[in-house]
């Protein structure tokens, strides 16, 4: 793969960062990649969910009764599409949402569910991050009886196949930081 490849694959981390302005009861969160810019609304009790490509809107969805903790961008698969990350909260609950841009679309796929060794002693406190080329979906624990750290946090990192599949490739429990 030619460097000129590989750093148009992996964007600069800026774009990926996402952008939160807020004001009183209104709150905007986004994320850029190549020609596409996604968008999360925050208004009252719902979200809008937005999609734009060369400033033409492609996507829009809403989600009642939830708020958005975070929104990434990426193209972890490396078929040339980007995919757009939405993590969600309702009350102490939080979701994943995943899209594609596929032929002038966004399709939704469903992202894993904590199952097994991932979910003992699950607290929340989710967040989602682009390393390399895995999406890793964090969170706090406590009391796991199968990990040598009474607390900390748990990240799993997740391989995304072109056939919008995931695979965990690794799990790493790890101490909080104390400041």
């Amino acid at each position: 793969m030619e460097e000129m490849d590989l750093v148009q694959r992996y964007e600069d981390s800026l774009n990926r960062t996402p952008k939160v302005e807020e004001s009183r009861n209104f709150s905007e969160f986004y994320t850029k990649m190549e020609d596409f810019e996604a968008k999360v609304e925050t208004q009252a009790n719902h979200i809008v969910f937005r999609v734009s490509k060369s400033n033409q809107i492609i996507y829009e969805k809403e989600f009642v009764g939830l708020t958005c903790q975070q929104i990434l961008s990426s193209d972890l698969n490396g078929n040339m599409q980007p995919e757009f990350w939405l993590l969600l909260k309702k009350g102490k609950n939080n979701q994943i949402y995943a899209f594609e841009y596929h032929k002038g679309h966004l399709k939704a796929f469903q992202f894993p569910t904590l199952k097994g060794r991932q979910n003992f002693g699950y607290v929340g406190n989710d967040s989602l991050h682009v390393d390399k080329s895995y999406i890793v979906r964090s969170f706090d624990f406590k009391n796991d009886p199968y990990s040598d750290l009474s607390e900390g946090i748990r990240a799993c990192y997740y391989s995304f196949g072109i056939d919008q599949s995931f695979v965990l490739n690794k799990t790493l429990d790890l101490e909080h930081i104390q400041q």
